[in-house]
């Protein structure tokens, strides 16, 4: 039976996005490239982002259009530094440091003040950074019924279970206590390039770090919070409150779900997503010209490698490096990610004729 169906829906009115970009830039080379410097600080005004708009389930399945839903300021600098020479006619070294820094916010909103993403776990709202974490603010645990009493009113209070921050004061956790409790943007992130060689041997390294950045572990809600019904964690079992240990990382574990444990979007997910990381790490040997030459190959080289050596993060989840999640969100571990920082070690061979 033949049929259409649309596949994507359009929006007249939607245009191009504009970008407008004020650059100052420094590049400096010291002692014939023993020293380079490379600076650059920028301004980036952009006007009509575009964004797919969420539509009503009852237009079908059909991608939503793109729409322009206002301007974002981005600002930050982008250094350099780099050292290249020799120690001796048979040594040398090359270095390079890069660090990059940004501050973004958004400017305008088009229509609307704010507009939520990732099922409310991200609010998007003028004068804070793109794809911020919202919700209620977690200051701990009801610890007794006095402490409940004497709190301010929450549905669903009780020992062990959450306490939220009453934000506008007055007495009562209700909707309008929701803060922007996370930011997923770094403060910095640094880039370490390391190259030794000596003779026909070489070495080199990559490291990168991310730094100041926060992640939302959603599957932490999952493992740790007995109610929302899957396999639980290490914390569930041996560090969750009871009227003995108050002093607990996970709540009082129940089968009820309510406002008070896991049923809101909170501030328990959240965690520092910085960290520094061994990318790669290589040693090679060239094999001499005239060895090669006799067996008519013009270069042969061998090479050990090391891959994600090792991670230095305090994040409790597979990999503290996530992937965009899609639209404007970023910085969320849905499900436990697959990891990409996998150790593997390899032995290449490169060979030229």
């Amino acid at each position: 039976m033949q049929g259409f169906r649309p596949i994507r829906f359009g929006n007249a009115k939607t245009s191009w996005q504009e970008d407008v970009v004020t650059n100052i830039g420094l590049d400096v080379v010291f002692w014939k490239g023993k020293l380079s410097v490379t600076a650059d600080w920028y301004n980036k005004n952009s006007t009509g982002l575009l964004f797919p708009v969420s539509l009503p389930a009852i237009l079908g399945e059909a991608t939503p259009p793109n729409v322009n839903v206002g301007d974002v300021k981005n600002m930050g600098i982008d250094f350099t530094l780099g050292s290249k020479g020799r120690f001796s006619k048979k040594s040398g070294w090359d270095f390079t440091l890069t660090f990059s820094h940004y501050d973004n916010r958004i400017v305008k909103l088009n229509d609307v003040p704010f507009f939520d993403d990732m099922a409310g776990i991200v609010r998007n709202e003028v004068g804070y950074p793109i794809s911020s974490f919202f919700g209620y603010k977690i200051i701990g645990f009801f610890q007794d019924d006095a402490d409940v009493a004497k709190s301010p009113k929450q549905t669903a209070a009780s020992p062990g279970r959450f306490k939220y921050f009453d934000a506008d004061a007055d007495g009562e956790i209700t909707a309008a206590d929701r803060i922007h409790f996370g930011n997923p943007n770094p403060d910095f992130t640094l880039g370490l390039n390391i190259g030794f060689n000596y003779g026909n041997f070489d070495f080199s390294t990559f490291f990168y770090g991310c730094f100041g950045n926060e992640v939302y572990n959603y599957y932490k809600i999952e493992t740790d919070i007995y109610s929302s019904g899957q396999p639980k964690s290490k914390t569930a079992l041996y560090d969750s409150w009871t009227p003995q240990h108050h002093n607990a990382i996970a709540p009082i574990q129940e089968i009820s779900v309510n406002f008070s444990n896991s049923e809101p979007v909170n501030s328990y997910a959240l965690e520092n997503g910085s960290y520094f990381r061994n990318k790669t790490m290589i040693l090679g040997y060239n094999f001499p010209k005239s060895w090669l030459q006799k067996i008519k190959i013009e270069r042969f080289r061998m090479y050990v490698q090391a891959v994600n050596l090792f991670t230095i993060t305090n994040y409790s989840g597979l990999d503290p490096e996530l992937p965009s999640t899609g639209g404007s969100s970023f910085g969320i571990d849905l499900f436990g990610k697959y990891p990409t920082n996998q150790k593997q070690y390899l032995i290449g061979f490169n060979l030229g004729f």
